[in-house]
């Protein structure tokens, strides 16, 4: 397994898979999502001919509202665990 897999499904829901016992703490996973947004930021500027820094001020927006928005449930498919 890859440290992240992420996908958006055919139903329009993402699929993610994070084996998160390959990362040291939380804070990883935050600069790896950090990172993962200015690449988002540079495919929908080229991709759609926008303003880099427009697109990135979108994506903080869209991640803002999600954050703020918890009511939905996360399935885990398979829970992770460090013991064997």
């Amino acid at each position: 397994m890859n440290l992240i897999e992420a996908r958006i499904g055919d139903n329009g829901f993402p699929e993610v898979s994070i084996a998160a016992f390959q990362l040291e703490k939380p804070f990883d996973f935050g600069r790896f999502i950090a990172d993962v947004a200015r690449h988002g930021a540079k495919a929908f500027a080229t991709t759609y001919s926008m303003d880099e820094d427009e697109a990135m001020q979108q994506i903080c927006e869209g991640l803002t509202e999600q954050l703020r928005w918890q009511d939905s449930s996360i399935e885990m498919i398979n829970p992770g665990s460090l013991d064997s």
